[in-house]
């Protein structure tokens, strides 16, 4: 894939950026990586020196083949979800989700809410919020010709305008502009403020798919992800003031567009650890060449859009690819093309096309994602025939071990790790790794210059088993780190049969 400008500029001059560092000069020690009591994930190998025999590996989660939330209302009766929003507050899932009642009433959308207790049993509320049908007897929060970007909290909110939702709008076909997104706030998640103004000022950038916002509290700005063309493609912005963007550049783009594309960015940022961000991105497999002609020997799929046929490209399905990045700027695809989140069995609910949310839930040692499944292709989705409910959609959940998207893995052959030099804030050291049966992992704490600090050597660590989610690394029983925080270190660690998946030096409870 290509990814934004990365891809021109030198390894030793990315790893200078990504670490904030200007070149050194030989005789120069190098700049420590300031990386606090914050989780650091290891997909960022920009904080690796030395990874001989490390391997890369993206973990798939596991489907639990819930169908947490179906279209069982009139105003569901087309389309449910295809583009949400999950917050988990206070150990309550909230639920922001796209719905329609068809193409026949002229694609109308609007979004809905709904909560729960334990992330699997959902209600939809009767908020009395909006009107359908002459009733606000229903769970929406908008009403028709609105589609659902991102629900964030902002940090830096005025009185009453805690929750933030960035939306895009179609007022009517005689308005101007057409459609335009925009930025509206609530105290409550419940009832938002109107439409005001795009937030965008310009740029060439989609609005039928799911675009995202939300503070950054490591770039300490607002961050905006949106779908670009002229084919799908993600397109990124950043601002000060969350109601004004610049226009969008482009971050990820697919290398043969008019076979496959990027359907949405389905971008979180990932408040577990420092400096990591998810891309859970939908990929439209219609394999064309540049005049939409079917290619690759896939046969032509024609079905009617409100009455007219419409020929695209088989297999027209989507599935969910996990791309990581350490800034949003950058972006990493993992599992060498291998879906993160694959189809269902054929005739399940999930067989032909997955879009995700955006948000996650920290559950135990678990991160619980909520994704939308259809069991039909993108084109059959706008089949405007009748039975008109036949394509409903679910959204449904999958669990993952927590900062489980990717290892650093090493084989029975054994590896070694030794980080660039950094300074720590907190009193321990503590590791999610999962290691085999046979498999082990030791630590060492190192001066700069690569020699073992007393007490903190290979010799004197406590060898590391098991499968742990936070387990603290001890030196002959010894823990506390306080005496050396804010020295300037290395990590080594030596592994055999373990995946790594982040280390964090972390502040004891007092």
């Amino acid at each position: 894939m290509k990814t934004g400008s990365a891809t021109t500029i030198p390894l030793a001059l990315c790893l200078m950026l990504v670490l904030g560092a200007g070149p050194a000069q030989a005789d120069e020690p190098p700049t420590p990586v300031p990386v606090g009591s914050q989780k650091r994930l290891t997909w960022d190998d920009s904080l690796m020196e030395k990874a001989d025999g490390i391997r890369f590996e993206m973990h798939r989660p596991h489907r639990t083949g819930e169908r947490n939330l179906v279209g069982d209302k009139p105003w569901e009766s087309w389309q449910i979800g295809g583009m949400s929003s999950l917050l988990h507050e206070n150990g309550k899932f909230r639920l922001w989700y796209g719905v329609s009642h068809g193409i026949r009433h002229g694609e109308e959308y609007a979004v809905a809410y709904a909560e729960s207790d334990d992330g699997i049993q959902w209600r939809k509320p009767e908020l009395g919020l909006v009107e359908y049908a002459g009733s606000k007897q229903n769970n929406l929060v908008l009403g028709y010709s609105s589609v659902i970007g991102q629900v964030f909290v902002d940090p830096h909110a005025k009185s009453g305008e805690k929750y933030k939702m960035l939306a895009a709008i179609y007022p009517t076909k005689d308005s101007d502009p057409k459609r335009y997104l925009t930025l509206l706030s609530s105290p409550d998640g419940l009832t938002w403020s109107p439409p005001t103004r795009n937030v965008v000022r310009e740029g060439n950038f989609a609005l039928d798919t799911q675009s995202q916002a939300f503070w950054d509290r490591d770039r300490k700005s607002y961050v905006l992800l949106t779908r670009m063309g002229p084919w799908r493609q993600v397109g990124r912005s950043e601002s000060l003031d969350p109601f004004s963007f610049p226009a969008p550049r482009l971050v990820m783009q697919p290398d043969e567009p008019v076979k496959a594309d990027f359907y949405q960015a389905g971008v979180t940022k990932y408040e577990e650890a420092a400096n990591a961000y998810i891309g859970l991105v939908p990929i439209f497999f219609h394999p064309g060449d540049a005049q939409g002609n079917p290619a690759d020997g896939n046969p032509p799929l024609t079905i009617n859009y409100v009455k007219n046929p419409i020929t695209v490209v088989a297999p027209d399905t989507l599935d969910i690819h996990l791309f990581t990045s350490n800034d949003s700027i950058r972006w990493r695809r993992q599992g060498e093309h291998a879906p993160f989140l694959g189809l269902g069995p054929d005739g399940e609910f999930d067989s032909r096309s997955l879009y995700p949310g955006v948000g996650y839930a920290v559950v135990g040692s678990e991160i619980w994602l909520y994704y939308s499944a259809y069991n039909c292709t993108h084109i059959e989705s706008l089949d405007g025939a009748e039975p008109f409910n036949k394509y409903l959609g679910t959204i449904t959940r999958a669990t993952l071990r927590l900062d489980g998207f990717v290892s650093a893995t090493v084989g029975h052959a054994g590896a070694e790790i030794i980080t660039h030099p950094l300074t720590f804030t907190g009193d321990k050291l503590e590791l999610n790794v999962d290691c085999s049966a046979g498999g082990h992992l030791n630590v060492e704490l190192q001066s700069v210059d690569g020699k073992p600090l007393p007490g903190f050597s290979l010799a004197d660590s406590d060898r590391v088993y098991h499968n742990n989610i936070r387990k603290t690394v001890s030196w002959k029983g010894r823990s506390s780190l306080a005496q050396i925080a804010g020295q300037p270190i290395r990590l080594r660690l030596t592994l055999r049969d373990c995946r790594l998946y982040a280390f964090q030096f972390a502040k004891s409870s007092p």
